[in-house]
């Protein structure tokens, strides 16, 4: 039976009650392009975002673009808010972060203190939708320091209570999520929103259910569907509907637990809510199982398992498999539409060369005119053959770069893959030997490989997407310092347990105008590296400084054992996949590495290395400076 847990990602209009579409639809006909324009785009794609979020779009993309030209900032926040959350409902989690992100820069410099529980919030639902409970309780704690502020609205305040109370929920902490749940319920029916007030019935009659207290259950959904009753097209009465059916179906009611369920197929069918379509399918076949009637539910769990199929095609190594094959698919589909048509040119103009012969060949006088076609068509021939062999030259060379990325995956999979082996082999000597000590140490060295790994498959994706060309660059101002604490928090646990020092110099002047999931995923690899080859007790330094007008350079530092001046001429040569395994104290395949340069170079900068054996390496990242704002004339609007 599965457990139906609703998440309460947003609930209330971002600006209390709202017009309906059609009347925020008449004023934009008449709205000039002011702030009162964006406030109705706002508006417009924050009350589709739910049930039409592709639509929602439309509306969200315009207001963000027209808040932008009007310096309007108050109204960019807001945009990027519901643009976000159109982004989560169509599953683009990771671009929802990013809108966030800005969303929260904002809130920071206008000090709005409901920006940054809606930013905050925000973030933590994409993570809990993703499962990280870790990285949502983190965002949520972040919002609630600043959830009791004068200028925080009630409908923020619902959207936090009822996500935080969901996540203790889940995490097992029943007290703290029926506490906030039901704080979250009461802020509702004071202000009078009935949809919330039934979504926070429905979450806690999903913990009574959890906790076998079918009764309460019972009461708490059958009073959360009737509240929805007047409000048709809400997205999550099809979930209402079908936990209250889970409940009647424990209760042995299959009667109306299978009419609620079909109401709730219906339903779900009309909105194209696929998960909760799902959930119908894996009910029914229960219900007809209860019922002893097993050809249909035979039929309902062949539905289930088809939908489920499609549905579960979003994980890393299938999106990973999915951007290999679409690589070579395509790359090898052009190369033979390329030849199909020079083909079809050069037998075209074969045919035209034999009509030409022919023709000329009649008159006495076409002589000189067949030569001079002659020498253009062999001229023409030439340059095919060049194409030609060019084109098979990249054919090899793309086939060679596939040989060495499979050798890669090979290479750096082999270490991870024998840590978990030798590990299995210690549980079985340590169960042998009594030593519960030995046994207590294991966790962490299957966390340590898992992460290793973890890092691994990030790489490979990363390098995969920005080799197909669907790697989105989207700069923005990034203050370093920040990014220094980050990294920081990041690999806090594994300074501690290698005792290494990490040192941070960068000032809150120093800002970048770069991607931010580039210029991460340059410092984690970096950092990684450092922290791998640094002996115990060493030190790390994070630095930045304006290495010349427009252009500031990151530095990461390290007291290891440093590079051969042969390894580091290695590295510098590296332009394509690496070449083969480095041996000695910097060892590796080095796609981290190049990695780092593809996306320093994406962002029209550079990466340089230093390093001396046996005196530590440091690597230096030169990134373009975010340019500051110049004032704007009279009459002049700010871009």
């Amino acid at each position: 039976m599965r457990c139906l847990l609703l998440v309460a990602l947003l609930l209330s209009s971002l600006w209390g009650q709202a017009a309906s579409v059609p009347e925020l639809r008449q004023q934009l006909q008449t709205q000039p392009a002011d702030t009162g324009r964006v406030r109705l785009l706002n508006e417009l794609c924050y009350i589709l975002h739910d049930n039409r979020p592709t639509l929602a779009l439309r509306y969200g993309e315009q207001s963000v673009v027209l808040a932008r030209r009007l310096s309007d900032r108050p109204g960019l926040m807001r945009g990027l808010l519901a643009l976000a959350s159109c982004y989560a409902n169509l599953a683009d989690g990771p671009h929802a972060l990013e809108l966030q992100q800005e969303a929260l820069l904002l809130a920071r410099q206008l000090r709005s203190n409901d920006g940054l529980v809606r930013s905050f919030t925000g973030m933590g639902s994409v993570y809990h939708e993703r499962n990280d409970t870790a990285a949502a309780l983190r965002n949520y704690r972040r919002a609630l320091r600043f959830a009791y502020e004068p200028d925080v609205k009630v409908s923020s305040q619902l959207m936090l209570f009822g996500n935080l109370g969901n996540l203790y929920f889940t995490m097992r902490y029943r007290s703290r999520g029926m506490l906030f749940t039901r704080r979250a319920l009461a802020l509702a029916r004071d202000n009078g929103d009935r949809a919330g007030e039934s979504l926070y019935l429905a979450n806690l009659g999903t913990y009574y259910l959890q906790m076998k207290r079918l009764d309460i259950a019972e009461g708490l959904l059958r009073k959360a569907v009737s509240l929805l009753e007047p409000l048709p097209g809400q997205r999550f009465e099809a979930g209402h509907l079908e936990l209250l059916a889970t409940v009647l179906l424990l209760n042995n009611e299959l009667e109306e637990a299978e009419e609620l369920t079909r109401r709730a197929l219906g339903l779900a069918r009309n909105l194209d809510y696929q998960e909760r379509v799902l959930d119908a399918y894996s009910l029914l076949a229960d219900i007809s199982a209860a019922r002893r009637e097993y050809d249909k539910a035979y039929e309902w769990q062949l539905r289930f398992r088809g939908l489920n199929d499609s549905l579960n095609s979003r994980s890393r190594l299938q999106t990973l498999l999915a951007l290999q094959t679409r690589y070579e698919t395509a790359d090898k589909e052009r190369i033979i539409q390329q030849l199909t048509d020079r083909e079809n040119v050069m037998r075209q103009r074969n045919q035209a060369q034999v009509v030409a012969i022919v023709t000329l060949l009649l008159g006495l006088g076409g002589a000189g005119l067949l030569y001079t076609k002659l020498r253009r068509s062999r001229a023409a021939v030439a340059a095919n053959n060049q194409a030609l062999e060019q084109t098979s030259a990249e054919l090899r060379q793309v086939a060679a770069s596939k040989d060495r990325l499979y050798a890669i995956v090979a290479h750096d999979l082999r270490g991870p893959v024998t840590s978990f082996a030798s590990v299995t082999e210690l549980i079985d000597f340590y169960l042998r030997q009594g030593d519960e000590a030995g046994l207590r140490r294991l966790p962490e060295l299957v966390r340590q490989s898992a992460q290793q790994l973890n890092h691994l498959l990030d790489n490979l994706l990363n390098w995969a997407v920005s080799q197909t060309g669907e790697l989105a660059f989207r700069p923005q101002v990034l203050a370093v310092a920040e990014l220094f604490e980050d990294t920081h928090r990041l690999y806090a646990n594994a300074l501690e347990a290698k005792q290494l020092t990490m040192h941070l110099d960068a000032g809150p002047e120093l800002l970048l105008w770069a991607d931010s999931h580039m210029t991460q995923t340059v410092l984690r690899n970096l950092v990684g590296n450092a922290l791998k080859f640094t002996p115990a007790g060493g030190q790390v330094w994070l630095a930045a400084k304006e290495s010349s007008p427009g252009r500031i350079t990151l530095q990461v530092q390290d007291t290891g054992l440093g590079m051969m001046p042969e390894q580091v001429a290695a590295l510098h040569r590296s332009e394509a996949l690496a070449p083969p395994p480095l041996q000695g104290p910097r060892s590796g395949t080095g796609l981290g590495l190049l990695l780092c340069r593809a996306f320093a170079s994406r962002q029209a900068g550079s990466l340089r290395i230093e390093s001396t054996f046996g005196q530590g390496t440091t690597v230096f990242v030169t990134l373009p400076a975010a340019l500051p704002e110049a004032p704007a004339k009279e009459g002049e609007v700010k871009r």
